[in-house]
């Protein structure tokens, strides 16, 4: 179990017990277990106490921070974060090593320690240009502006996912076990795994709303979904007779700009 370094209110503690009732380390120990003092911890700070009285810790202890310097702090703290003018430019603790010679590890105490920063998870988003970001915008308003609460509860939204039917494969994982000292003198089929040039896929339509969901509409493989397909069979024979179940005729479709959706 790892010790704790002495705060404050232990070395206080410890300097009453032992000057007003003159105990010794493993008296302390015996009564504060929750503290989870060190012996040697305590009989170096008992014998200070017995020789000066004080149970301060000494100025000027502890290691000299070589490392983690006005400059260098400077320095982390320019390349860390991202520039006003350039969005993105900031550097990882590891790149900022490679660049500085700076371990990555007095890095990382710097951004923690010295500059207080807080590392958040990037999200990964679609590139959209200015141009694209005021059409969806215009759009959005335009809809929250038609759709009502009522409305939107009634509203499904549907659409098409493509999965891959091949199991994917983890080479870390994927190993064979034989009675062998060398590689060479195990048969080769174990040691081989089929892969088709193509993995196989299929694709899969759903809808759902504030009412529920619909039942998974599988595409046939190889079947062309064009407007005909899109129609015959994920709507009127998948999609629309759940929605019509759930909600009756009383419900608005929304699906996106597909091909096979907009002809």
């Amino acid at each position: 179990m790892k010790t704790r370094p002495l705060t404050s209110d232990d070395r206080a503690l410890i300097r009453a017990l032992r000057v007003e009732k003159g105990w010794g380390a493993l008296r302390m120990m015996k009564e504060f277990p929750s503290r989870q003092w060190k012996r040697s911890t305590l009989n170096n700070l008992i014998k200070r106490i017995d020789e000066t009285g004080s149970a301060d810790r000494k100025k000027g202890t502890g290691r000299h921070q070589s490392v983690r310097t006005p400059e260098n702090i400077a320095v982390v703290d320019e390349l860390i974060c991202s520039q006003e003018s350039q969005p993105g430019s900031s550097k990882s603790p590891q790149e900022i090593s490679r660049e500085t010679g700076i371990s990555r590890r007095s890095v990382q105490r710097i951004v923690k320690h010295d500059l207080q920063l807080k590392a958040f998870r990037r999200r990964e988003v679609h590139l959209l240009s200015d141009a694209d970001k005021l059409k969806r915008l215009t759009a959005s308003k335009r809809l929250l502006r038609r759709l009502t609460k009522a409305k939107l509860t009634r509203t499904w939204f549907s659409d098409e996912k493509v999965f891959s039917v091949q199991t994917p494969t983890n080479s870390q994982n994927d190993r064979v076990y034989a009675n062998a000292a060398v590689k060479r003198d195990v048969p080769v089929a174990p040691l081989l795994k089929d892969r088709k040039h193509f993995s196989q896929k299929i694709m899969v339509s759903v809808a759902v709303s504030n009412l529920g969901k619909t039942s998974l509409v599988f595409v046939q493989p190889g079947a062309k979904v064009d407007s005909s397909y899109y129609c015959d069979v994920v709507l009127n024979q998948g999609l629309l007779p759940d929605i019509q179940n759930l909600s009756g005729n009383n419900f608005t479709f929304q699906q996106d700009g597909a091909p096979a959706h907009r002809s």
